[in-house]
């Protein structure tokens, strides 16, 4: 008989325990976002491109600013800029940004692998370890602006990085987190299907050539 009670408890426990776990988890799940964009004069399926083009006397001069910061002089060649764009919009769950710096970072060398890794464990993934400090870096001042504090920028220098380099990696991630919130700001969604030829449209830029159509998309 106690080995019954001891049973039947134990199972009403577990059956307890699932079903806390499946109404936390659909309590606090983010909301379906609708595929269509906020702004109504968009087109249904949007991109970045559609946001500068609304106001271009705003976002003219912010092209300028990311063909020098992405594409200009750096210590950091392009392919590790874009792999930090990737990864910070990873962090804030940007689809889109995501998706397709993260297509340009694999169109410059970087393995497939590497965005997954990098999300999950910085330590543990195969990038340059000179690379580290600054992902965790770019990390923290995505995720906990306030708490950055001197020794993050020692880690960076003390790999061997010079205060430009560092200076470039937080102007990409200041990029990044503000286009992540332009695109959801304006109800952006991603499509995945898109995502290798952005890769490609973004890899393909270069300084003297930029780009300034942002539209990967065949319309009409």
């Amino acid at each position: 008989m106690v080995f019954d009670l001891t049973t039947a408890f134990l199972k009403e426990l577990q059956l307890a325990v699932i079903i806390y776990v499946v109404y936390n988890s659909t309590l606090h799940a983010p909301q379906r976002r609708s595929p269509v964009p906020f702004f109504k004069s968009f087109p249904e399926e949007s991109e970045i491109g559609d946001i500068y083009r609304f106001e271009p006397r705003i976002w003219n001069h912010f092209r300028q600013f990311s063909r020098e910061l992405m594409r200009g002089p750096s210590p950091l060649t392009p392919g590790e800029r874009e792999l930090i764009a990737g990864f910070v919009s990873g962090l804030n769950a940007c689809e889109f940004c995501h998706g397709s710096h993260t297509a340009a970072a694999t169109v410059f060398g970087f393995s497939e692998d590497v965005m997954p890794e990098l999300l999950n464990d910085i330590d543990t993934a195969t990038v340059d370890d000179k690379l580290k400090p600054i992902l965790r870096y770019v990390k923290k001042l995505t995720q906990s602006p306030s708490k950055m504090v001197k020794a993050d920028a020692d880690a960076v220098f003390d790999a061997g990085w010079d205060e430009i380099a560092l200076h470039h990696a937080i102007g990409v991630a200041a990029r990044y987190n503000m286009v992540n919130r332009l695109i959801h700001g304006h109800g952006i969604e991603a499509n995945p299907e898109t995502f290798k030829e952005r890769g490609e449209h973004i890899a393909g830029k270069t300084h003297d050539d930029w780009r300034t159509d942002e539209s990967v998309l065949k319309r009409k």
